[in-house]
């Protein structure tokens, strides 16, 4: 795990926590053991009565919420939408539900609100800012789309939002997750608007302003056991006098506030995460981050900055060229796919592509390999008696337990956000009832007294441990090794060859895709700052920044590209660390 943005987070409380959410339970436990203090989480109740994790949060302190989609019923007949009219057939009761229930349609991951009931085939639906609106729905909208249904009981959560703000008041901190549920998608989902209504509910009934602080979690091979991390907490969210005002004048302008707040909570959300559209996307973007750095020993910090300009400038530039890139970034992106197709057939990682790795004399080779494959072996030792078995079980059985959740969720790709806390419980489990099993083998089977088999059966703990450790030194080494094996192999020396000057060819192309494109995106392009290029995409984007309040992305980019063009020919820094220092990585400006 790396921590950055911890000097963003207030000394005293109170704090809201919020995160994006593609690693279950993962999440949870990664922002509490990189933050100062003490934070309570939401947890949906039906986890929170499980064993095991329902044990673990409420050791933690963490408030159990009752969600409507966990009792989802299947109702009766089908539906369709006629704007924000819902009609039924083949025996509908719309006159069973309540003011307040919810209807799902077909697989789609959105619930509408039930406003009024007007008979048992037709009723108006209600629109909240924060919700999904059933006019752009794929499922049920109009009279010839019928589709199948779920009925979402209403659920009173006034308690649970007193007790979180009575907390919150007594300067508690609080963890929340805005997007309501894990998943394994490369973007936020849409927010809920229960931040919101928790930050402004506490400055209204206690005139406690509560900071938001975003916590973006950048996870690189976050399903496996020994991924990584890296943990940005962003800068501080606080609740302006416009927002309260708004929020007690009620109706419509307390809806307004609830919109203000939840758009600056978004915008603070991408601050700290790399987002795309899908994981090719995301792939891609990462390499194109390294191959346009001037140096691999870059602090993480502008690592992630670069990664964020090159997001943003993707859809930026998808957008300015109606939906499609100038056919020279094509053509690039093409040569990077290949590029990336080709490091993955062979196994090998972009950073592993140098001549330092790939030519070396054939007999070092040979010697790099033996010493290392020795090494690795001896330190694997303690890990395949006392953690292998575990491993292996864990892993299988997390992928079945996945496939159960991906059968049963509606945002979810691969369902790879429940795999890690899938092996996690599983291992809590395994792991000692394997300990007890060797020691009961030992006790039945072998010579050895009472007293050693103890002794051996408590300092399991300690050898599994040194076994985790040696064996993650290790799988670097091993990493490492792996060019050094595939050099030895005649059918890769062709390609150890060129891949090392295609990289370099690559690398020439995409720095000069940057000084052509660069200047068209104006802050995201000078900014030295990683704030200030934010603010102003985020300024450009929202709805008042076009005047009237539109939505409209092209017209924003439009206006977001004019206002920031005007930058004089003096040499910029594309790149640089929030405050302004300069990265090094300077062009100069067309």
């Amino acid at each position: 795990m790396e921590v950055l943005g911890k000097q963003n987070i207030p000394e005293h409380g109170p704090i809201i926590f919020t995160g994006n959410h593609m690693n279950q339970f993962v999440d949870g436990a990664v922002i509490l053991v990189t933050n100062p203090h003490r934070v309570g989480f939401l947890i949906a109740e039906k986890s929170f009565n499980t064993r095991i994790i329902g044990d673990l949060a409420n050791a933690v302190g963490c408030i159990p919420v009752a969600r409507p989609q966990d009792k989802a019923q299947p109702g009766v007949g089908m539906i369709c939408f006629e704007g924000l009219r819902i009609l039924g057939k083949n025996g509908t009761k719309f006159t069973q539900l309540e003011k307040g229930d919810r209807i799902r349609p077909g697989k789609s991951p959105e619930s509408y609100k039930i406003k009024e009931v007007i008979s048992d085939t037709e009723g108006i639906l209600a629109v909240e800012y924060g919700e999904a609106t059933p006019l752009h729905e794929k499922y049920g909208q109009g009279i010839e789309n019928w589709t199948n249904y779920d009925i979402l009981k209403y659920v009173d959560q006034g308690k649970m939002f007193e007790a979180v703000q009575s907390a919150l008041a007594k300067g508690n901190c609080l963890g929340i997750f805005p997007e309501g549920g894990s998943h394994d998608n490369t973007d936020l989902l849409p927010l809920k608007a229960g931040v919101a209504a928790i930050a402004l509910g506490v400055m209204d009934k206690y005139d406690v302003s509560v900071p938001i602080i975003p916590v973006g979690l950048n996870y690189f091979r976050g399903h496996k056991f020994r991924g990584r991390v890296v943990v940005e907490f962003g800068h501080p969210i606080n609740i302006t006098k416009d927002m309260i005002h708004l929020f007690r004048e009620g109706g419509a302008q307390k809806r307004a506030a609830y919109q203000e707040l939840l758009r600056e909570v978004e915008h603070g959300m991408r601050s700290v995460i790399v987002t795309a559209t899908d994981y090719s996307e995301l792939k891609l973007i990462h390499t194109v981050r390294r191959m346009y750095q001037h140096t691999t020993n870059m602090p993480t910090i502008w690592k992630q900055d670069i990664a964020r300009r090159f997001s943003v400038a993707y859809k930026l530039l998808k957008e300015k060229y109606g939906g499609e890139l100038p056919a020279d970034l094509k053509e690039l992106q093409r040569k990077i796919e290949d590029y990336q197709d080709v490091l993955e057939r062979w196994g090998l990682r972009d950073h592993q592509v140098s001549s330092a790795n790939l030519e070396l004399p054939y007999t070092k080779l040979v010697y790099i390999f033996l010493h290392g494959a020795f090494i690795m072996l001896l330190a694997s030792i303690p890990s395949l008696i006392l953690n292998a078995p575990v491993g292996v079980a864990a892993d299988y059985w997390s992928k079945k337990e996945a496939q159960k959740d991906l059968k049963n969720s509606r945002v979810k790709v691969a369902a790879r956000d429940v795999l890690l806390s899938k092996k996690i419980v599983f291992s809590m489990v395994a792991v000692p009832v394997l300990w007890i099993t060797y020691a009961v083998l030992l006790l039945l089977f072998s010579p050895l007294d009472v007293q050693v088999v103890v002794v051996l059966f408590l300092c399991c703990p300690v050898f599994s441990y040194l076994g985790v450790m040696a064996v993650q030194a290790g799988m670097v080494d091993a990493k490492d090794l792996w060019p050094a094996f595939l050099r030895l192999l005649p059918s890769f020396r062709k390609e150890a060859q060129r891949l090392p000057g295609l990289r370099v060819m690559l690398q020439k192309e995409v720095r000069q895709i940057v000084k052509k494109y660069g200047p068209e995106l104006g802050a995201l392009y000078y900014e030295k700052s990683s704030s200030a290029w934010e603010q102003a995409v985020n300024k450009r984007s929202s709805p008042s920044a076009s005047g009237g309040g539109s939505n409209s992305s092209s017209d924003n980019l439009e206006g977001f590209l004019k206002a920031d063009n005007a930058t004089g020919g003096e040499s910029v820094s594309m790149v640089g660390t929030s405050g302004g220092a300069a990265s090094g990585l300077k062009v100069k400006a067309v």
